[in-house]
């Protein structure tokens, strides 16, 4: 009988004869090669942890010398600043100082500015705190120069260039800022002044000034900055309107001697005869074209309304009433007087002379009817889009209502005249076109005009000066005012400069420029910052 097992349960101690015993020194092994491998680890740890150290000590190193850097910019502008707020502009110069200056800026110099800030260029200025220690340098550098007829633009670069370092560390950091400078110099016209006024003051005096006169300053919609104030030290206002006359008359230069009655005859088309002008209004006209208004004689109402695409202008006086109407756009002018009309297919300067007073100037409407009324209790538009008028007499202009340019745009109740392309000027010359007699050249805000006035235009009184009437009032002016008095009566200005004239040239072109050859800081503004 055969054995019940199979054989391979009998191959039971073999299997365990042959397991192999155990080598000895593999868990030293093990072990060394983790400590090494851990090791490394720790090592590399700590070479992490010293780069990252040195990095952040970098790093913080670098933000320091970048605030040092900064406090040196921070320093030179602050004192530019300081200097500016301390100018007392426009500086009068005798006319031989105007040609060195203008002569150095055709050179590419920098007398303009090195005598307008009393000091040579470049400046530096260092200062330490703690472990920072920073230098920092104020130069100009001639940009450009614009001549024109009566006077010159001057742009510099103004650049500040400033130093950081840390106190035992030889790295530095370097910053620079840059900004535009703009200077004026010769006879100016007067709309790049926002406020002048042509009154000897004393320093305590300029300070009270605005306070005293209750008027607030404005800044404009792209500066936090409200503009200056400039005073100079009278007789910088012109009592003359030589260019304006000669351009409305169409005549050529005089002085104001040659305008005899027999000229001023031949000029508006009269009879030939030694006698005086009549008073009345009358539209200059030659082979070339039309010319301006001429009024001899006062003007009791002058009215400025739209109607459709025509400016309307309404003179009444105590021989009657005139309305000159015209169209830009349709190139078409009616011009009617007492006893009849005539139509033109050309359109007038926008000169209006008035050789005596206005004795009342505001804005209204025109009726169905063709009559021209002042509206007082509405603040409608006046002067036609594209429309730019100089009104100018001799004597004092009494202001009766709103005057608006059509353009405008009001936000949040401040308007704004960026994008339009009207102009008003108003110019009270203090002295009689024919014989250079004084009169008041004076306006005013009429007693009987809104509570509540609005006007947009530039204002320049040389004689008596600028006086608001009434009681309780808030006049808002958008625009310029330069005149050789101001009484407020105790009445609100509200003004807000209109710097299209500094952007655009032919914004000056009827403009009144100052007596005397000047030089005037216009503008400052920032271009960039850079880290270097």
């Amino acid at each position: 009988m055969k054995p019940l097992f199979f054989l391979k349960t009998q191959l039971w101690p073999n299997f365990k004869n042959s397991v192999k015993p155990r080598r000895k020194g593999s868990s030293t092994l093990m072990t060394a090669f983790i400590f090494v491998i851990f090791s490394t680890l720790g090592i590399s740890m700590l070479s992490i942890t010293q780069i990252y150290l040195k990095s952040n000590a970098y790093k913080k190193h670098d933000l320091i010398m970048g605030y040092a850097s900064e406090n040196g910019i921070k320093q030179a502008f602050h004192q530019f600043m300081e200097s500016l707020s301390h100018l007392s502009t426009p500086i009068p110069l005798s006319l031989q100082k105007f040609h060195s200056l203008k002569a150095d800026s055709l050179n590419k110099g920098t007398q303009a500015v090195e005598m307008l800030l009393q000091t040579d260029f470049p400046i530096t200025f260092s200062q330490s705190w703690k472990k920072m220690s920073w230098k920092s340098q104020l130069d100009f550098i001639f940009q450009q120069m614009e001549e024109n007829k009566d006077y010159f633009k001057v742009e510099y670069t103004t650049q500040i260039k400033s130093v950081g370092q840390i106190k035992h560390f030889s790295p530095k950091k370097e910053s620079e800022l840059e900004g535009n400078t703009t200077l004026l110099v010769g006879h100016l016209p007067l709309n790049s002044f926002p406020i002048l006024v042509d009154k000897p003051l004393t320093s305590q005096q300029r300070e009270e000034f605005l306070e005293k006169n209750h008027i607030t300053l404005s800044p404009e919609n792209r500066t936090p900055v409200p503009p200056p104030a400039n005073f100079s030290q009278g007789e910088l206002l012109p009592q003359q309107a030589h260019s304006q006359l000669n351009k409305a008359l169409k005549t050529k230069i005089f002085y104001p001697q040659d305008l005899s009655p027999l000229e001023l005859r031949r000029a508006l088309g009269l009879e030939l005869i030694d006698e005086p002008v009549p008073d009345g209004v009358y539209l200059i006209q030659d082979d070339l074209g039309l010319g301006g208004v001429f009024v001899q004689g006062d003007v009791q109402e002058m009215i400025l309304a739209i109607q459709g695409m025509y400016q309307i202008i309404s003179f009444q006086t105590k021989k009657g009433q005139w309305t000159l109407k015209f169209s830009p756009s349709e190139r078409k002018t009616l011009f009617s007087f007492p006893g009849g009309t005539s139509t033109y297919d050309l359109v007038p300067l926008g000169i209006i002379v008035v050789n005596g007073k206005i004795s009342s100037l505001g804005g209204g409407i025109a009726e169905a009817s063709g009559e021209i009324s002042l509206v007082k209790n509405n603040e409608i538009p006046c002067i036609l889009q594209g429309v730019k008028l100089s009104i100018i007499s001799s004597d004092k202009i009494t202001l009766s209502s709103h005057l608006i340019q059509q353009e405008a745009q009001w936000r949040e109740g401040i308007p704004y005249l960026k994008d339009s392309t009207s102009q008003l000027m108003i110019f009270a010359t203090g002295k009689d076109f024919l014989d250079n007699s004084s009169q008041e050249g004076e306006i005013i805000i009429g007693k009987d005009s809104p509570q509540e006035l609005c006007l947009h235009a530039s204002l320049t009184s040389s004689g008596k000066g600028f006086t608001i009437e009434g009681k309780e009032k808030n006049v808002h002016l958008l625009g310029n005012l330069h005149t050789s008095n101001f009484e407020g009566k105790g009445n609100q200005l509200n003004f807000r400069f209109d710097d299209r004239a500094l952007k655009d040239e032919t914004w000056m072109e009827n403009t009144p420029r100052t007596s005397k050859p000047v030089l005037h800081f216009s503008s400052f503004q920032l271009r960039h910052w850079n880290e270097l």
